[in-house]
């Protein structure tokens, strides 16, 4: 039958465990990294944060163990906190930049949700396109600030399409 776990991630998007359940030596209430307070349920629905499949079989698996943490929720499909934040930041980076205009600020901003979703969508492909010419046009240190949030929210995918040299 196996076990099906639960994540712990801070607030932050730090994984904490992706076996959260019976293993109490692994629970902590804040963040080592960052001091953030940890969940296991998402906070808008109360949906437990999926984590990692053990099966009864010893060593065999039947799903990878948990890299990486997710940006929404499975039960309402709402951002998690780690994903608001993010979303949050690079909107208030983006505002602030006097190399663009409000319309292309806008744009910007509207486009930033595509970007954070675990399997590209038709509107990826817009948002890439996107992210691409408003961070060349964009002052450096904003452009710079976006990179950092966004290399670290991304799926694998995506972040292979926004910096293919990284």
């Amino acid at each position: 039958m196996g076990t099906h776990y639960f994540a712990q991630i801070c607030m932050n998007g730090h994984l904490i465990t992706s076996t959260y359940r019976s293993i109490s030596s692994s629970h902590r209430k804040y963040c080592s990294k960052c001091g953030a307070l940890t969940i296991v349920q998402c906070p808008d629905c109360n949906t437990y944060i999926p984590g990692d499949y053990k099966s009864d079989w010893g060593t065999l698996e039947l799903s990878d163990p948990m890299t990486s943490v997710p940006a929404y929720c499975h039960g309402c499909g709402n951002p998690y906190p780690w994903t608001k934040s993010a979303l949050e930041s690079a909107t208030l980076m983006i505002n602030d930049d006097e190399n663009l205009n409000e319309s292309e600020k806008q744009e910007f901003c509207e486009s930033l949700p595509d970007l954070l979703v675990e399997s590209p969508t038709p509107k990826t492909k817009l948002a890439v396109s996107r992210f691409k010419k408003f961070v060349g046009k964009s002052a450096k240190y904003t452009a710079d600030g976006i990179k950092d949030i966004f290399v670290d929210v991304t799926s694998e995918v995506i972040k292979k399409s926004l910096f293919p040299d990284a």
